[in-house]
């Protein structure tokens, strides 16, 4: 080997002996991560419902702990930037059990892997590759990240009651504040132009106020050991870029936007109980 050659080395990795296209190994990575997320949602759930509960004497709060899962669909300005995204959400609610009213303080977050708007195009060959700093082609991917946080109120309007428990229509409407973004993932942490506060210049940043719809079936049992729902959801977002300037196409965004969301969600309550003072415990 000639000491004096200064160009870039090579790294072979399994995937590259293979000849496994880079593309299908990245699709097996998020594939798996979204499985192994909603097993864990979904085995956290169940423990939870499994947890031991004294059965004398028991008093229970209006408050529970809410969690939810869910699928959307973009629509509006959002549809032409993103594809469809995942959202995890958790919460305080107050549940007024007799009357069926709701309020519930709650944040979802939402992440997914379809970015349409390609915000990097300026810093791409003919061939479709970036560059690095080393003179070799970079590992960057494009994301979806955002958040919504919000208030919501609402109720269930009983349908039937056999004692225990009751099950009902939930409908809940709400208003809060939602941001999105790309996020830009340089998986070689390579690329100076994309590094630091230079990503800012390309991630779209958008945030403004939010309202949200809600409908569906929740049961909910007396004694708060029960309480699910499950339904369809509505986000409509009034928001603009956040940021002073785009770097990709050199002047700042002012555009106002109607960001769209709709979606499927499922949500499980885990009640606040005090005063125990029974010695009976059941499963």
């Amino acid at each position: 080997m000639n000491p004096t050659d200064s160009r870039p080395k090579k790294r072979y990795g399994v995937c590259t002996a293979l000849k496994v296209p880079r593309k299908l190994v990245t699709s097996v990575k998020i594939n798996f991560n979204m499985k192994a997320f909603l097993f864990i949602y979904l085995f956290l759930c169940a423990t939870l419902q499994a947890q031991p509960v004294r059965t004398l004497q028991k008093k229970f709060t209006p408050l529970s702990i809410s969690t939810s899962f869910g699928g959307q669909k973009p629509a509006g300005d959002l549809a032409a930037r993103f594809g469809n995204n995942l959202a995890v959400g958790i919460g305080i609610e107050y549940t007024i059990i007799p009357s069926g009213w709701l309020f519930n303080v709650e944040s979802s977050y939402l992440f997914g892997t379809t970015v349409k708007e390609d915000v990097l195009a300026l810093l791409r060959t003919t061939d479709g590759n970036i560059i690095n700093d080393i003179n070799s082609y970079a590992d960057v991917s494009l994301r979806e990240r955002g958040l919504y946080t919000g208030v919501t109120l609402g109720k269930i309007f009983k349908l039937h009651d056999n004692g225990n428990r009751f099950g009902g229509i939930r409908v809940s409407l709400g208003g809060g504040w939602l941001y999105h973004k790309i996020r830009i993932q340089d998986n070689q942490d390579a690329v100076a132009q994309l590094s630091g506060e230079y990503a800012r210049g390309y991630d779209r940043f958008t945030a403004g106020v939010a309202t949200t719809q809600f409908i569906g079936y929740q049961v909910v049992s007396r004694d708060r050991t029960i309480n699910f729902y499950i339904g369809l959801e509505a986000v409509e977002g009034f928001t603009k870029n956040r940021r002073g300037f785009n770097f990709d196409t050199g002047r700042r965004d002012d555009l106002k936007r109607i960001d769209l969301l709709y979606g499927v969600r499922v949500g499980w309550q885990l009640a606040i109980f005090t005063n125990y003072k029974g010695e009976d415990i059941e499963y």
